[in-house]
């Protein structure tokens, strides 16, 4: 299952610190630093999850994948994402389990525990 913005934003309203609104707005701020740092080549480090990057790449030879003509592929710039060891921890930890089924995961609730526990975010967390 894929974690969508709406997704979050659903999440973060479901904690009852912000409305619907501000959720939307705090979730899409976040977004839009993340977005304007990396445009302007800036590194961005979310401690305990991990660290965006922008890396250039130089011009290289390639091929036409239909014709098999070489070609030349120009410079150009990709963000790179590095996570950190609590994420690679905590991807490893939950990777040992077998993967809910899509009843499991409905029985689980929107945060992914069961109905009685839900996470608690910090207020200013987003």
């Amino acid at each position: 299952m894929t974690l969508t913005k709406a997704d979050i934003v659903a999440e973060v309203y479901a904690q009852g610190l912000l409305t619907k609104a501000e959720a939307a707005d705090a979730v899409e701020r976040s977004l839009d630093l993340i977005k304007e740092a990396l445009a302007a080549g800036e590194e961005v480090l979310v401690s305990g999850f991990g660290k965006w990057s922008v890396r250039a790449k130089t011009e290289r030879r390639g091929r036409n994948p239909q014709t098999g003509d070489p070609l030349t592929l120009p410079p150009r710039r990709v963000v790179t994402f590095r996570p950190s060891r609590v994420l690679k921890a905590r991807v490893q930890e939950e990777g040992l389990t077998a993967p809910a089924t899509g009843q499991e995961m409905a029985a689980k609730g929107p945060a992914g525990e069961g109905p009685e526990k839900s996470r608690i975010l910090r207020p200013g967390y987003f």
